[in-house]
């Protein structure tokens, strides 16, 4: 349900839904996405872009990546056509850095590494995380251990590549699943979290992401300081 959704705004038929802003320009524009919101989608007109395109009050946005409808943080709009292809060539040529940060489940014992297993470009499921063997492809995460508890890892990843839940894929597949991640992560395990923290999200946000020689980043969500609080 949209009301559960943990970030500021009052009614989708009202005016006054707040998504913040971090960068505006006549190219772009660079939100701080919430959680549990999808970027586009056909089947729910509750969704980021047409709230955006009507905060805004543009006819048309074009998305140049898009986060998942449970991860939160830096997500980038093109205002026009040629802005969308000019940055969308970034994506490809592989020149963007995207930083993300995430809480796994249990602690892990190196205090950074990568992962380089192979996976498809596509959703999977929690039983076969890295999808059909003829469909996957080279994968790069980057990871550093902010902090850790017997319960939890705190860590900074950097994207190297881009697969489709990437992320998500690679902490499965070494048992140390994304907090709250209901696709790949253990749903009894989830659920308790759940109740314990007073949260369904996910926990994982995009930091930062670097290209064209600026540098956008967001606030660390509260809820990432709150599991290491109690």
């Amino acid at each position: 349900m949209i009301d559960r959704i943990n970030y500021n705004y009052r009614k989708y038929l009202g005016v006054s839904i707040n998504i913040q802003i971090l960068f505006q320009n006549h190219e772009l524009v660079v939100v701080d996405k919430p959680h549990g919101l999808s970027v586009h989608n056909n089947e729910d007109p509750i969704n980021l872009l047409s709230i955006l395109e009507k905060q805004l009050k543009v006819e048309k946005l074009y998305p140049i990546h898009r986060l998942d409808k449970e991860t939160s943080g830096i997500q980038i709009f093109a205002l026009n056509q040629a802005a969308a292809r000019k940055l969308s060539d970034e994506f490809q040529e592989k020149t963007v850095k995207k930083i993300y940060i995430g809480i796994l489940r249990g602690q892990l014992k190196e205090s950074k590494g990568q992962w380089n297993k192979k996976l498809t470009d596509k959703a999977e499921g929690r039983t076969n995380p890295q999808g059909m063997s003829a469909d996957r492809v080279p994968c790069e995460t980057k990871f550093t251990v902010i902090r850790s508890s017997k319960f939890f890892t705190y860590c900074e990843f950097d994207l190297i590549t881009g697969r489709q839940h990437q992320i998500r894929k690679h902490t499965a597949l070494i048992n140390h699943s994304l907090v709250g991640d209901s696709r790949y992560g253990d749903k009894s395990y989830n659920k308790k979290m759940a109740n314990l923290y007073k949260t369904e999200r996910m926990f994982l946000h995009c930091l930062k992401v670097e290209i064209l020689g600026m540098t956008f980043e967001s606030r660390v969500p509260d809820e990432f300081e709150h599991l290491f609080k109690l």
